[in-house]
């Protein structure tokens, strides 16, 4: 089962995913940078539909 540190990974490369994209000067470039923030999203999301936030923090003070 993924762990909250798997779901903060996602996020924080979607952002850098983003940040690259935004600076690329080729366009084939920055969209293979937005293809991999959008995949990183998307792991995000499926990780919040099977773990919800209340589950996940609860779960850290056990």
């Amino acid at each position: 089962m993924p762990s909250p540190d798997d779901r903060s990974y996602f996020q924080r490369r979607a952002r850098a995913e983003l940040a690259i994209a935004s600076t690329c000067e080729d366009n084939a470039a920055a969209l293979a940078h937005f293809r991999l923030a959008d995949e990183y999203e998307r792991r995000v999301r499926a990780m919040a539909a099977r773990m919800p936030v209340a589950a996940a923090t609860s779960s850290r003070g056990s």
